[in-house]
Order: C-alpha cells, then sequence, then structure tokens
C-alpha cells in the first residue's frame, strides 16, 4: 500500500547567508527532511542582491546548503526595489535604506516582497499540507498566507523579532516603527487569523500578542549552531580572551561602562595576556571610535563573520564571554546568549537589561549580572585570578542542558508540535 506523504513548504527569506537566522531556517529544513511522513519543499528568493544588508557580513559567504527539493524564484523587482539593490550592490547602505522607507510607504509592504507568478513553483499542494514562513522579511507571510488560501494550506508564522506587535527593532528608527504599525498593523491581525501555528522565541515576545492567539503560540528559542561535542572542556589559554560574538547594534554601545570599565582593568597589568575580540561586527566605527575613546585599542581586535571551524576555535579559547543589553529594551534574547551558554565560560552583562538577557545568566548561573563599574571590575578581577592561577574556567553544567538548547534539538521539537499541534 502507497503512502501518501504530507508536503510542507518553507518559504524563506534567504538560505546561504552566514547569519544565526539562516542557521535556523536550515536546522528546521534538516528535521523536516528526516520526518518520514513529511516531503520538504524549500523555496527561497533571488533579488539581485550581490551585497550584504547584514552588518558584520561584507566578505565571509556562507558555508553553500542545498535542501532536496529547493526552489530559488528571480524576483521581478518593480522601480523602487530596483533602485533600491543597485544601490545596495555600490554600498550606498543609506540610500539603500531611504529606498526601503520609499517602498513600505507607496506599496505598503517592505521592500523584500517577491513579484512572481504561483505557477512558477513547481510543487503539488493539497488541501491539509503545511506552509511555513519566518519573519523579519514580514512580506513573506502575506505570500504564505496567499498559497495557504489557495491550496487550502495550514499556515505556521515563525516570529523571531516582532513585526507591528512588539517592541521597536533594535537600531530602529521609531519613527519607521510607528509607520509600520500604521501601514502593517490590520495586516498582521489578519494573518495571525489565519495562521494555524504561531511560533516565538522567548515568552517575551509571545507576550506581546493578544490574549486571544497565546493558544496558538509556541515557544521555540533561538538556539546554538554547535553540539554539546565541539565544546572543548579546558580553557587554561595563554591569553586572557574577553569574546564579543556577532552583531554589535548603535544600541549596545550608549552605555559605555564596560569600556570605561576594562580600562581601569587593564591598569598595571602586561596587555599582551589579555585580548578583547569582537568577533564578526565587521567594520564597525562607532565601536572603533568607543575603543579609541579608551585606549584599548592595543588590546582589541575585529573580525568579519567567520567560517564555522574559525569561529568555533575563538569560542573554544574564550575566558569570559561579553554580552551588552539593547538599549532600554528588556525583552530581547539573541542566538548569541545560546551561544554563550552552549560553551560554558563565564558570561558578563556589565549592566543589567532588568530583562530576558539578565534572567538568562541568573536562572543558568552562567556568569556576572552587574549594574556599575566597581561591580564589572569585580568580575573581571575573579575571573582573571582564576586565569592566573590556570585553574579551568569552564563552568561544568550538565550536557543534557546543553543539548536542549542545541538547534538540532529545537528543531527536532518543533517537526513534532507541527505534526502534533497544542490544539489538536
Amino acid at each position: 500500500m502507497t503512502i501518501i506523504k504530507k508536503q510542507i513548504v518553507l518559504i524563506l527569506p534567504y538560505l546561504n547567508v552566514n547569519t544565526t537566522s539562516a542557521e535556523r531556517f536550515k536546522s528546521f529544513i534538516r528535521a523536516f527532511e528526516l520526518n518520514n511522513s513529511l516531503n520538504t519543499n524549500v523555496i527561497t528568493f533571488d533579488y539581485g542582491i550581490k551585497k550584504s544588508y547584514f552588518l558584520g557580513l561584507e566578505t565571509t559567504p556562507a558555508d553553500s546548503f542545498s535542501p532536496k527539493n529547493y526552489q530559488i524564484i528571480k524576483v521581478k523587482l518593480n522601480l523602487i526595489q530596483s533602485l533600491g539593490v543597485r544601490f545596495l550592490n555600490n554600498d550606498f547602505k543609506k540610500l539603500w535604506r531611504i529606498f526601503q522607507l520609499l517602498h513600505l510607504i507607496i506599496y505598503q509592504k517592505d521592500i523584500f516582497y517577491p513579484n512572481f507568478s504561483l505557477n512558477d513553483l513547481n510543487i503539488e499542494l493539497k488541501n491539509n499540507d503545511y506552509i511555513f514562513t519566518s519573519g523579519s522579511h514580514f512580506s513573506l507571510f502575506e505570500i504564505a498566507e496567499n498559497l495557504s488560501k489557495k491550496f487550502g494550506l495550514k499556515l505556521i508564522l515563525d516570529y523571531r523579532d516582532p513585526w507591528t506587535l512588539g517592541y521597536n527593532p533594535i537600531d530602529g528608527l521609531s519613527v519607521i516603527h510607528y509607520l509600520k504599525i500604521l501601514i502593517s498593523r490590520k495586516k498582521e491581525i489578519k494573518l495571525l487569523n489565519s495562521a494555524f501555528l504561531i511560533t516565538t522565541v522567548s515568552e517575551s515576545l509571545k507576550s506581546f500578542f493578544p490574549l486571544h492567539y497565546q493558544s496558538k503560540i509556541k515557544i521555540f528559542a533561538n538556539g546554538s549552531n554547535f553540539l554539546i561535542e565541539e565544546v572543548e572542556k579546558q580553557t587554561q589559554t595563554k591569553t586572557f580572551q574577553i569574546v564579543y560574538a556577532g552583531t554589535i547594534y548603535r544600541e549596545q554601545l550608549q552605555d559605555e561602562t564596560f569600556f570605561e570599565s576594562l580600562q581601569g582593568f587593564v591598569v598595571n597589568k602586561k596587555t599582551e595576556n589579555i585580548k578583547l575580540k569582537f568577533l564578526g561586527v565587521g567594520d564597525n566605527k562607532s565601536l572603533k571610535k568607543l575603543i579609541k575613546k579608551y585606549n584599548l585599542k592595543n588590546i582589541t581586535s575585529y573580525t568579519h563573520r567567520l567560517k564555522r571551524d574559525e569561529f568555533l576555535l575563538q569560542m573554544n579559547n574564550t575566558s569570559i564571554f561579553l554580552h551588552l543589553k539593547y538599549g532600554n529594551k528588556k525583552d530581547v534574547i539573541s542566538s548569541k546568549q545560546a551561544e554563550y551558554l552552549m560553551f560554558n565560560r563565564p558570561i558578563l552583562l556589565p549592566v543589567s537589561d532588568n530583562g530576558d538577557i539578565a534572567e538568562s545568566i541568573l536562572k543558568n548561573k552562567a556568569g556576572f549580572v552587574c549594574n556599575n563599574q566597581s561591580e564589572v571590575l569585580k568580575a573581571l578581577e575573579s575571573i582573571w585570578t582564576k586565569f592566573k592561577n590556570q585553574e579551568n574556567l569552564y563552568l561544568n553544567r550538565i550536557e543534557t542542558y546543553n543539548f536542549n538548547i542545541s538547534r538540532e534539538k529545537i528543531a527536532k521539537d518543533f517537526v513534532n508540535m507541527v505534526l502534533n499541534p497544542p490544539n489538536s
């Protein structure tokens, strides 16, 4: 007897870029492909973009990843999209952002809205199949809903960031966020009503949704790209390495407590034994100004996004991880936190966000949540003393915990939830 498998279609903004969001997508794809009751189809879009609009990704390509059933659809660009992409490809990123805003005002859709014919899809769909998409290219939510209505598909919306419900996006302008609310709030509510299942990365993000959607919202946190087997448990390195991993935003540099504290910390120490590393920040001029201001240039290095093996080596040689709060936001919990927790070195939050980051560090006994310069200095000195005494800085949390924050485990749980939803 032939078993007719259900289809799941993943409508994704990108795949082969070196970002944690792409790693989330890949983990879901792998988990779906391993499930024998499903056929997995992946669709991404080609806008003709040759330069990354992500900070820190200017030079490092991602490792190639190609799902079994994979379509890349060439988008038919309108005038504003064409001009915006041209400016982006020529490194005029401010003009790119202006055209993003123009597209939102004129078309009432974000600049990534893909104009294409449904006839371009080489997939046979039927009632009760699934369609999944993920924000923050929220125009893809509309595409997915159109397909769900046309073919009777179960719509799954994954929120990695808030759209109009929730906080102003990191480094976003308040006026643009307000404009999005005016233009897109009704649209978002309509999509939430259509959704079969809604997922978010944290309880805080879930709490922004109206109460009558809560029953169909499930939390699937940001996970680590690495497995516990890849994490070195010995940390006796020759240099005391303070590591910040990933994008650093303007909002995170508003408070200078850490930099002022570190300037005091290195006094009377051999600075050749101390390194401050920013992995994946790219050419961040605001950060470099702060480093110069506090005379930390001789101990500081910066990289663009690293390949997986290079990143793994740096993380395994870390003495203490640096986290910085996101301005006044309390509800942001990035993939960075999961990565730090996986590698089991102490985490330093120089000024508490009084929110998700601080709660994660304290709950997991994973490091130091500080409130002022003296507390930061005390934390640094305590880790420095262990380093000088050649003590192991590995926190030695139980391995089952680390497995639970791996993308592999989270993706497996996600597939089980799709096939066995909370209200089924």
